[in-house]
């Protein structure tokens, strides 16, 4: 219990000191597929909302949408829920990840708006997208507490 909480202190410390919470072994993949992935709030978009789909989370908090968009197209993309399974002896979050929705391909040409669950310290909400090398790629999004836009970072599963 003690080890938990001092786990879960030492994420909080992290969190607030360098803005992420992927591991560090996420954090230090090619960042090459995080690159090409752009989220950020509906109202920031520069898109059609009428012409974009729409996925919403379960539990979803309305006013809450983001814009998922590419700059090259992405196999096996899917809208993910996360939650918080525990956290490593390292101090890193690990996160059980549920499919809400799948698509053969996130589009570069087609945004997707999503209607997130409401998040608080850690990312509820998610995307996970196939890269280059055929590997599950999985992100988390969380809002960022400078200045409160959208912000992409790779979990473990």
């Amino acid at each position: 219990m003690c080890k938990r909480f001092l786990g879960a202190m030492l994420l909080a410390l992290g969190i607030g000191l360098f803005g992420g919470w992927g591991s560090a072994q996420a954090n230090s993949a090619p960042e090459s597929t995080q690159s090409m992935l752009h989220v950020c709030w509906l109202k920031d978009a520069h898109v059609n909302p009428a012409a974009c789909e729409v996925v919403r989370m379960p539990d979803a908090f309305e006013p809450a949408k983001a814009v998922v968009t590419s700059s090259v197209d992405f196999p096996d993309f899917q809208v993910v829920a996360l939650d918080l399974r525990e956290v490593s002896a390292e101090g890193y979050p690990v996160f059980n990840v549920q499919s809400i929705y799948y698509k053969d391909f996130l589009r570069a040409t087609e945004p997707i708006i999503i209607v997130m669950r409401d998040s608080e310290s850690f990312p509820r909400n998610g995307i996970a997208v196939r890269d280059s090398l055929g590997r599950e790629r999985v992100f988390g999004i969380a809002i960022s507490g400078e200045d409160g836009s959208l912000l992409l970072s790779e979990v473990e599963r």
